[in-house]
């Protein structure tokens, strides 16, 4: 058996208290009852809320934001800061997607008593100056399987007009509680399924080659990694396989986890002028780059992908590669971003956006613009 290396120094913290499990929902019944409850979703959210059989019956007095979309934008959460402003509530409960879990995150750092900023503009520029005491407890119920957003401290905004991504990240930010039950998934319609999918699979990859990689991200992303290649073949043929979406809500909060720790890296650098400028969805918008990213990381650095293939049992980090890329085309990525991206000059044209402060700097090889041209031309043609 061959020795470990030694490991550089790591640290850890992550303070949210996860609940994962069919019908692990029903905690809240108990630990939510009789509170003032600021409830952030959408419509559809709001519909499947209410029609639970657990959720439902939540005796508590709830107070909607419903009005949340894909990829929320600036000036609609700001609207609805400024609409909820003055209301006093005992916490947040963010249900769904990572959309409202970042719309979630944005309000109540803009909403908590005691904060005298209430411009998510100004708050997003400097966290750290205006989230200066302890935020209102945020509760986290996702209904996909895709961001891991329940368990770590970063929101996403999106400044529509201006086609950027913009970033809220605070330790404040971290949900006290995290429900992930797949339960909740079941009947997600197939274009979210497997696009919230993938986005699980590669943020999962995306902290194995990962500057900010710890034994024990490692650790989590393997076993991720390991789900997700069994779930996505599994969901892309049935839909309601409850096992394969169980592997999935898993895989994905634990590479939520990983994040927590890493961030993310290239893949959803490169992704977001994609999303801001194409439409294209986000977890869709990250694997688009996938293939090729992990092919550059094992020519040059595969180190971390040897170790995860060791974890899951397989030969080596070509074995890891190849068994992605088989998992890959299972799904309709390929026929997808043919179908919906314009002709490649157009995504060259881009690639001074794909730069993401906090994002590509992650990566563990030096990004110019010659890797990002491979990129593009092999898995964006």
């Amino acid at each position: 058996m061959k020795e470990p290396m030694p490991s550089p120094p790591w640290n850890f913290h992550n303070p949210v208290k996860v609940h994962f499990g069919a019908g692990c929902r029903k905690v809240l019944a108990t630990g939510l009852s009789r509170h003032k409850l600021l409830v952030v979703t959408t419509a559809r959210g709001r519909a499947q809320f209410t029609a639970d059989p657990h959720l439902g019956m939540l005796e508590s007095d709830i107070t909607w934001s419903d009005r949340v979309n894909s990829n929320p934008g600036l000036t609609d959460i700001q609207a609805e800061i400024d609409r909820l402003s003055g209301q006093a509530f005992d916490a947040v409960l963010a249900f769904g997607g990572g959309s409202a879990m970042d719309a979630a995150k944005t309000m109540t750092a803009a909403l908590t008593p005691g904060l005298a900023c209430r411009d998510l503009a100004t708050l997003i520029s400097d966290p750290g100056r205006h989230l200066t005491k302890p935020l209102l407890p945020i509760y986290a119920v996702s209904t996909t399987s895709g961001t891991g957003a329940e368990v770590t401290p970063f929101a996403t905004i999106w400044d529509h007009q201006n086609r950027k991504k913009l970033s809220l990240a605070s330790p404040r930010l971290f949900p006290v509680t995290a429900i992930v039950d797949p339960e909740l998934t079941h009947g997600l319609p197939r274009a979210a399924t497997l696009s919230t999918s993938l986005d699980a699979m590669n943020q999962a990859f995306e902290s194995v080659w990962n500057r900010n990689r710890t034994p024990l991200t490692t650790l989590m992303a393997a076993r991720a990694i390991k789900l997700a290649f069994v779930a996505i073949p599994r969901l892309a043929v049935d839909l309601d396989d409850h096992d394969g979406r169980t592997f999935i809500a898993e895989a994905s909060l634990l590479a939520g986890l990983c994040i927590s720790q890493t961030r993310t890296a290239i893949c959803h650098s490169m992704s977001y002028p994609l999303t801001a400028h194409f439409g294209i969805a986000h977890g869709l918008a990250c694997a688009a780059t996938m293939s090729a990213v992990a092919h550059e990381v094992l020519t040059a650095k595969p180190a971390g992908l040897a170790e995860v293939a060791a974890l899951n049992g397989l030969t080596n980090a070509i074995s890891l590669v190849q068994q992605l890329d088989s998992v890959l085309q299972t799904t309709d990525l390929r026929r997808f971003l043919a179908t919906e991206l314009p002709k490649r000059d157009a995504v060259i044209a881009l690639l001074a956006d794909m730069y993401t402060p906090g994002r590509s700097e992650n990566f563990i090889l030096q990004i110019d613009h010659d890797l990002l041209t491979r990129i593009i031309e092999r898995d964006l043609e």
